[in-house]
């Protein structure tokens, strides 16, 4: 699954992790770069959160306090129509780490 969150970044999964990716130029073409790993979606959507944040250029606390509602809806925006197909997966990943455990 590839969630496209803005022109900068999106986050893609396999069976084993989600990934943040970061769009780069290179070789006069684009491509995507994965950065972090994470085996919860939840982590990767909050670590992307406060990566944007850091990444914004602000320089007061009343900057980034604005820079953090821009990027709530950004990825508000970005992960509803995702929303319900990645908590599906999410659960079933608890119920079969669950029976792992139980077995």
């Amino acid at each position: 699954m590839i969630i496209p969150i803005d022109a900068q970044f999106r986050i893609k999964s396999d069976r084993y992790q989600w990934v943040i990716q970061e769009r780069r130029t290179r070789e006069g073409g684009e491509a995507w770069e994965s950065k972090l790993f994470f085996g919860t979606f939840q982590l990767a959507v909050k670590e992307l959160g406060e990566l944007k944040v850091r990444l914004s250029g602000a320089d007061t606390l009343a900057d980034a306090l604005e820079e953090v509602d821009t990027v709530t809806t950004t990825l508000s925006q970005a992960l509803t129509p995702q929303l319900e197909e990645v908590l599906e997966t999410t659960q079933n990943e608890r119920r079969t780490k669950d029976r792992i455990n139980e077995g």
